[in-house]
């Protein structure tokens, strides 16, 4: 109501928006840390510095932020008018920085209100995609992009992923960080308005703390944080507070302590795992023990477990004792545990072609490709020892991407029987053409493939 009747007043009135007190110190605040960024980073290296190279634009002008107001019928949150209007429209911030206001983004009805809930699940995506995807057949209703209505999109962290204001409903004034593709949940940020997320990313830059996932972390030090854990219940907060103290550049030895804590007493396998990936990074001496005692769980601790054996090195772990256990379940595991455990084989002593022979007939298509490249890889491997009669079938397959799997597998091994099925797999598939040419160059040395009849009634040689 405030906001709508500062709207009325400047558009009708002209009268400039008036800052409390409060709102003055923070804005004095923020203007004061702007030239320690810079200094912090004089050669660009933070992630899309180089973009805009801490240059502030001028503040937009009161007549220019009730305009657009006025064009989209919404009024601004009022700690993100207050940026525009008296710190910059627009500049150096996280990821690729801020849009000044005219270039920002709206993918939805900004009028309608945000239907994102504040602690979105796989589920309630499911349920958006639900109500959208019989919209796509009548491109004029904006309910195909219902994910965004409510929103404004500020700025972007690249590929499918943005940083969207809301400015509607329950949430009006909290940052979220969107997927394009809306596939995945989107994540509100912690702060509750635009100036508080922006001095804490100046705070944290100043205090030269990783820039690598801000957008999901939660203010507080390493002690303050420890605490909150300790009471928080809700699981969204208490993964955000686990990820959040990877981010200080010392770490204090309490929180390798938490961590190791987390890994052992915890039943929530997301929060072992983020804790387990941090003690791993800092070369924890408890990794090789809490590693052998998730591998010994058959449940998703055991698979958190091979996951991280692929870092035995960063993790100080010798994964030799593990060849033969991981030997022992590699038919129970499912494909991606699968590829993991075939690819800590492959760094000790049973990593040879007759280990993983066995293996072919019991596994899944996907699997055996899997196999098929460990053996290729393995430093006994012998075109010569039935490798190429195990991929020769996969030329018959309806697929296109499993027979350009036997194309790839089979460059540079020389066999009369591949040309053949080669130029047979391009006549099926004309996109082969290209794959097909850099067969025969790199198998057999020619710079030109022999022709093919178009009509694929004979070979042309």
């Amino acid at each position: 109501m405030q906001d709508r009747l500062q709207l009325f007043l400047t558009n009708i009135y002209r009268i400039p928006m008036q800052l409390t007190d409060a709102e003055h110190a923070q804005v004095e605040r923020i203007k004061s840390k702007l030239p320690y960024i810079e200094a912090k980073d004089p050669e660009y290296k933070v992630f899309g510095a180089s973009r805009w190279k801490y240059q502030w634009p001028e503040p937009a002008s009161e007549r220019e932020v009730a305009a657009w107001e006025e064009k989209h019928g919404v009024v601004l949150p009022r700690e993100y008018r207050i940026f525009l209007r008296y710190i910059a429209n627009g500049g150096p911030g996280f990821a690729y920085g801020l849009y000044s206001l005219d270039n920002t983004e709206i993918y939805g009805d900004i009028q309608k209100e945000s239907p994102i809930p504040l602690y979105m699940t796989q589920q309630d995506v499911d349920a958006l995609n639900a109500r959208r995807n019989p919209l796509y057949g009548d491109p004029e209703d904006s309910e195909k992009c219902l994910f965004f209505d409510g929103s404004l999109v500020i700025m972007t962290q690249g590929c499918a992923f943005d940083i969207c204001l809301v400015v509607t409903g329950q949430h009006r004034g909290r940052l979220m960080q969107t997927d394009g593709d809306e596939e995945q949940p989107f994540v509100f940020v912690y702060d509750q308005n635009f100036l508080d997320w922006y001095e804490r990313w100046l705070d944290n830059f100043i205090a030269g703390m990783s820039m690598d996932g801000f957008i999901i972390s939660v203010p507080g030090n390493q002690q303050q944080l420890r605490a909150w854990f300790a009471t928080e219940q809700i699981s969204q907060l208490r993964h955000k507070i686990v990820f959040s103290l990877c981010r200080f550049p010392q770490l204090e030895l309490e929180t390798l302590a938490f961590w190791e804590h987390i890994c052992r007493t915890e039943n929530d396998t997301i929060l072992c795992e983020e804790a387990l990936i941090r003690l791993r990074v800092a070369k924890a001496a408890c990794i090789p023990e809490i590693m052998r005692m998730y591998f010994e769980t058959p449940s998703r601790l055991r698979e958190i477990a091979i996951e991280n054996l692929r870092y035995s090195r960063e993790a100080n772990v010798d994964v030799e004792e593990y060849a033969e256990p991981l030997l022992t379940i590699l038919p129970q595991l499912d494909q991606t545990s699968f590829s993991n455990a075939v690819r800590t084989i492959r760094k000790t002593s049973h990593n040879c072609y007759a280990i993983y022979l066995p293996f072919i007939s019991i596994v899944n298509e996907d699997c055996k490709r899997t196999l098929l490249w460990a053996m290729k890889e393995a430093p006994d491997f012998d075109a010569q020892n039935g490798y190429v009669d195990l991929i020769l079938p996969s030329f018959e397959a309806s697929e296109m991407e499993t027979v350009r799997w036997a194309i790839l597998s089979l460059c540079e091994i020389q066999d009369q029987r591949i040309p053949p099925l080669v130029d047979n797999a391009t006549l099926r598939f004309p996109e082969f053409e290209t794959l097909r040419k850099n067969y025969y160059r790199r198998t057999w040395g020619k710079k030109r493939a022999p022709e093919l009849n178009i009509q694929g009634i004979e070979l042309i040689r």
